[in-house]
């Protein structure tokens, strides 16, 4: 059984699009890979927009390769709405690059639970 994460970019015009990852969904897994492997605008939107992974790995066409699904990426209204209905997809954690604070998580077990930076947790 894999910890599974939505993996999102906040967009010029506020909705959120975000990839599911079914693997190492922790901060440890995908959120250390997410700071030392796609820390930057072009790479977050690379994973973000991507689609499905099976898991995340330092090489990005590694990742897609080895993918077992090919699902699109979501579309959230808002960072409110990706927080709200982001587990839904089967998340225990959300990912948000935005590009004035870097890698954010969230837990998705507490509905009133907002994004923190992914540094606290590494």
């Amino acid at each position: 059984m894999g910890t599974s994460a939505m993996i999102g970019i906040l967009e010029d015009d506020g909705t959120v699009t975000a990839s599911y990852c079914h693997y190492d969904g922790y901060a440890e897994g995908v959120g250390r890979m997410l700071r030392t492997s796609y820390d930057t605008m072009y790479d977050a939107q690379i994973v973000a927009r991507g689609g499905y992974l099976s898991s995340l790995d330092a090489d990005y066409y590694v990742s897609r390769t080895n993918s077992v699904h090919a699902d699109n990426a979501v579309k959230y209204s808002s960072v409110m709405d990706y927080l709200t209905v982001g587990g839904n997809h089967g998340a225990e954690y959300l990912y948000l690059y935005d590009s004035f604070d870097g890698w954010l998580i969230s837990g998705c077990y507490d509905k009133s639970a907002t994004f923190e930076q992914v540094d606290v947790y590494l």
